[in-house]
């Protein structure tokens, strides 16, 4: 059995054209509080991910350390940023989560909407819009990431921080 968290990455800065590009955007500060509060619930309910593949945008980047910080501290958890899930379509994600290591059980992604939203509308059988720093859980009856499919996953939680 696999565990996915499907996060979207929390409250982004507005971007200051033109020094800054959107890909360059760092949270906000109540992104900061939202990536927190993510984290600590992850911690009180004992959420462990073992790998975080996360876009390499800086917001997503950031959230994903805040996240790590929150969970383990100074230990940290391996992290991937990926240019490739930047703004990514859903089935990029999916792609993404597919492809990932089988010897990962504990699997966070941290992403951007629509496709955060739209993948979790669709492993989770549910229309949900994903506000910032909103965090999926999903439980997959398998061993392999490359099954992930609606048949096989289940929707266990959908935490929204309210910063």
């Amino acid at each position: 059995m696999k565990t996915l968290y499907l996060m979207r990455h929390a409250d982004a800065a507005r971007a200051t054209p033109p020094t800054m590009s959107d890909f360059d955007r760092s949270l906000s500060g109540r992104g900061v509080i939202e990536a927190r509060v993510v984290g600590r619930f992850m911690r009180a309910n004992r959420m462990q991910p073992d790998f975080i593949h996360c876009s390499g945008a800086a917001r997503t980047v950031e959230t994903a350390q805040i996240v790590i910080a929150a969970l383990t501290g100074p230990e940290g958890i391996a992290h991937n940023p990926d240019k490739e899930l930047y703004n990514a379509p859903d089935e990029k994600i999916l792609a993404a989560i597919q492809a990932a290591d089988p010897q990962h059980n504990n699997l966070m992604i941290v992403a951007h909407n629509p496709g955060v939203s739209e993948l979790l509308s669709a492993l989770g059988k549910i229309d949900h819009y994903c506000e910032p720093g909103t965090l999926g859980v999903f439980r997959l009856d398998s061993d392999r990431w490359a099954e992930l499919d609606p048949k096989i996953t289940k929707l266990e939680k959908i935490f929204v921080p309210e910063g």
